[in-house]
This record gives C-alpha cells, structure tokens and sequence, in this order.
C-alpha cells in the first residue's frame, strides 16, 4: 500500500489513510477505510483511477455519500472521493456540462438563475452527478434520465463518450457497464421562466421538508417502490414506522428513511433493511428492493 500512496500522491491526489468512514456518509455509520484519496480536478480522477485499476488493491467511488451505507468492518483498499470534482459550466446555451462531483442541487440553483428549465425535479436530491447518473435518481415526477445528453464513463482503462440513446436507463438503474465510473455528463435543457422553476421548486422543497427526515442523518429512501404500492406506505402498513433496532430507526415521518438516531452502527440498519424485507415478503408477498448502495467489508 505504500508504493500505491506514493503513485496517488505524485499525481496530486490528497490522502487520508485508515479514514472513518461515518464522518463522510450522510448516515454517520461504518468503520474506517484504508485510505481515501481525493483528486481535485479531471485530469487526476482519470490517472488516479488508471493507477487504481492496474494495481491489484480493491477500490471503490463515493460521492457525497448520501445513499451509501458502509459496513462497521470498515472498506478494506482505496476508497476515490469525488467531492473536489464541482466544474460546472452551461454551454450552447441550453446545455450544462458538469463533473461527477457536482451536487444535483447546484446544477439546478445555476440553471433557474440561467433561465434554464427541466432540472427542477432535483429539488432536494443530495446526490452528485455520478451518484444521481448510476442509479437515475429521481423525485418530483422526474428522473435523471429524462435531461440527460451525454455522459462520459471510464471503462476500461479509456474514458468513453454515451449519447443517451446508448444507455439503457430503468427505474433507479442506469444499466452501465460493469466496473464504469461516470466521469462527467452533458444536460440537455429548455429555455423557461425563472419565477415559475423558482416558485415549483419552493414547493417541492416544503414538501420534503414536511414529509422527510431531513433534520437528521438518514439513509435517503431505503427501498425502491414496488409497482402497486409506495415502499414507505407498505412498510407503515407492516407496523415498522418508528420501530427501531439499535440506534437505526424506521423514520415516524416517513417509513422509507431509515434514521441514525445519534449511535447507530451500520448492523442496526441492515438488521432493519432485512426485518422490513422479510415481513413484507411473508405478509404481503412483495419483494423489496433496497435503493441505497452497501459498500464495504462484511467481515475483516
């Protein structure tokens, strides 16, 4: 591992060895990482994760952090933080090209005082760009999908351009390929009224604000809807809203969050997850999908 921190560090990248993982995931759960490194423009990110791919130490790319869980045990190798990765810029003047760093709410905040309309469903997503890309995260009746122009993956050793016709977009999945990483991506917009995407995102925001635990650390929705019912409604109809293992609880504002209520550890959340997978599997005869992702060592 020395040899590979002293190849990061020569391209510029920081460091940070036998880092915590609960400091950097919105849910405040999860042990310690080898080692983060975090480059700070395109040109690192694509040689860091050269580096990384040729090397024979496992790694893994985290934006925000938002929709993650990581296991108590912690991440065994590299862990790539994009979160130094925010350019942003609007080009042909309806279109905004932006790396995977990019908090969603930033490109949305950029585009309403541009005069741009059709990222408002990203109101009070806390995901970056390849974060919000990998899954075709969405809210609001919109999704990821329905702006995107181009997005740029590295994939195998080659950073490679995607027209959205190329990418195979479903609910919560963008079907890229294996082992990719979303490098960056174009948004295809519309010329609007500043006051009126203003105004519908004022909305969308009290909204959340009323209905979601934003006030404290979560997991974001946990479970992805099933076709006939919301995942939050059918886990209140089993009589988990509010039910807690551990510090982990089922939100009592809202049942598709699960809440860290100040000493949770990533084993409460999961034992949860499961509980709500299992009950509604034998009581209603659905299968839930979890939304959020789970990185990491389940044993060390």
């Amino acid at each position: 591992m020395k040899d590979l921190i002293h190849q990061i560090e020569n391209i510029g990248c920081n460091v940070s060895p036998d880092y915590p993982m609960k400091k950097y995931t919105w849910l405040r759960v999860g042990g310690q990482a080898d080692l983060v490194a975090e480059p700070n423009n395109h040109d690192e990110f694509i040689k860091l994760i050269n580096i990384l791919s040729a090397s024979n130490v496992p790694w893994v790319v985290l934006g925000e952090g938002s929709n993650t869980i990581v296991y108590d045990q912690g991440i065994s190798g590299v862990v790539v933080s994009t979160k130094k990765l925010k350019k942003i810029e609007i080009v042909e003047g309806t279109k905004v090209l932006a790396e995977s760093g990019v908090i969603l709410g930033t490109i949305l905040n950029r585009t309403i005082k541009a005069g741009l309309t059709g990222f408002e469903f990203a109101a009070g997503i806390p995901g970056t760009v390849g974060g919000g890309i990998f899954m075709n995260a969405g809210a609001n009746n919109g999704e990821i999908k329905d702006v995107v122009d181009t997005v740029w993956i590295w994939s195998g050793g080659e950073e490679i351009a995607l027209k959205r016709s190329e990418i195979k977009f479903e609910y919560r999945k963008s079907n890229l390929p294996e082992g990719s990483v979303v490098t960056k991506a174009l948004f295809k917009l519309e010329h609007g009224d500043s006051v009126k995407s203003e105004q519908n995102v004022k909305e969308y925001m009290a909204k959340r604000n009323s209905t979601q635990p934003i006030k404290m650390s979560n997991t974001g929705s946990i479970f992805k809807n099933p076709p006939d019912i919301a995942a939050g409604q059918l886990i209140e109809e089993l009589g988990l809203k509010g039910f807690s293992i551990g510090g982990a609880q089922f939100s009592d504002l809202h049942a598709n969050f699960i809440v860290n209520t100040g000493n949770a550890r990533a084993s409460d959340v999961l034992e949860l997850i499961e509980k709500a997978k299992n009950e509604a599997l034998s009581e209603r005869g659905i299968k839930l999908e979890t939304e959020v992702r789970v990185i990491g060592n389940q044993e060390k």
